[in-house]
């Protein structure tokens, strides 16, 4: 079948059929294009509004968030207080620490040949006798208690021992001068010196 358009008769290569066949397949694909560009229009609303849902939840998520990180802001500013306060402390001490270097250290610059010197001398036994001695000072401590008291009344008792020596002395000047009294001491003596050896 041929063409007249303007009067011109033009030629129909393909012929009418296929012309009509490939009209009504792109009136297919138009109408299948509007019937999905429809179902298309006609779910958005309910898509809009999921969409919408997971913004509302993925918000309150943000609004958690953001209120751990205040929370997390306010104990590190509560650490960064503390940590003020401790390095102020150290800075009190650390000065304290720098007098207390500057006041011993030419003590301790002095005393060092003499603490190495006792260091290097000192053995073993010594540390050990040091520490022995150290353990019975409880010891000793309770004698001292006990014999203070027997101290304080030795300057009462003090005139009369030095009374009982006097005595004494003349005693013997008295003995001495009796007649015999060397040779009794001498027989004396023998007896006592064959008693030591009959025990020995």
């Amino acid at each position: 079948m041929a063409l007249v358009l303007a009067g011109v008769v033009l030629p129909d290569p393909l012929g009418t059929e296929t012309v009509l066949r490939r009209g009504v397949a792109v009136a297919r694909v138009g109408v299948s294009w509007m019937i999905t560009t429809t179902e298309f229009a006609l779910t958005l609303p309910g898509r809009i509004e999921a969409l919408m849902n997971h913004i509302e939840t993925l918000m309150t998520r943000i609004d958690r968030v953001i209120d751990s990180a205040d929370a997390v802001v306010a104990r590190v500013q509560r650490t960064t207080g503390a940590a003020d306060e401790v390095v102020a402390s150290a800075s009190v001490a650390s000065h304290t620490a720098l007098e207390l270097i500057e006041l011993f250290d030419p003590i301790a610059k002095q005393a060092e040949p003499m603490a190495r010197r006792f260091i290097d001398n000192l053995s073993d036994e010594e540390v050990d006798a040091a520490i022995a001695m150290v353990d019975q000072l409880p010891g000793l401590l309770d004698h001292m208690e006990a014999l203070l008291p027997i101290l304080a009344t030795l300057d009462t008792v003090s005139p009369e021992i030095h009374e009982l020596l006097g005595v004494t002395k003349d005693v013997r000047r008295a003995v001495i001068g009796i007649p015999g009294f060397k040779f009794f001491r001498n027989r004396g003596e023998d007896k006592l010196a064959d008693e030591e050896r009959t025990e020995d």
